[in-house]
């Protein structure tokens, strides 16, 4: 990856549906150039995938989590594969510190999200029975751009 995949990549993680032409056209290269090379990052997984980011509360989920589970270390790749499987959770890791997975859900509101918790997190063997729910109040910054 050399200066000018690094310029192309800041243009899209500003704009992912800027126009290949307006992007070449500000870096000063061909639009054949930026073609070429965002299907390669895309072929190396550099570019993972192109979306849209929504605001939840514009669409109906009010509440926004961080839960950090204690699990059995025997049970942690298959938890947290567990874990992934469901939509509402939106990230999933393990993790150093006091907890070994932390997950991020996604709720409609707080009894969906204690609905949720209790019906299938709860349910998940080897998790244990200690967890901790931090959930999001006002956000200021939320960003998934790496600067390059």
């Amino acid at each position: 990856m050399d200066e000018t995949d690094k310029r192309i990549l800041n243009e899209l993680q500003k704009n992912s549906k800027i126009q290949y032409k307006k992007v070449a056209k500000k870096l000063n290269v061909a639009t054949s150039t930026i073609h070429f090379r965002v299907k390669k990052m895309l072929k190396e997984g550099i570019i993972e995938k192109f979306s849209v980011d929504l605001n939840p509360d514009k669409v109906g989920y009010s509440t926004i989590s961080w839960i950090g589970l204690s699990v059995d270390p025997r049970k942690m790749e298959e938890v947290a594969k567990r874990l992934s499987e469901y939509d509402d959770i939106q990230m999933v890791c393990t993790a150093s510190g006091a907890h070994d997975i932390l997950v991020k859900v996604i709720a409609k509101n707080e009894k969906e999200l204690w609905r949720f918790i209790n019906k299938k997190i709860k349910t998940i063997e080897g998790i244990g029975k200690n967890f901790d729910v931090s959930s999001f109040l006002d956000i200021y910054k939320n960003s998934d751009i790496i600067r390059l």
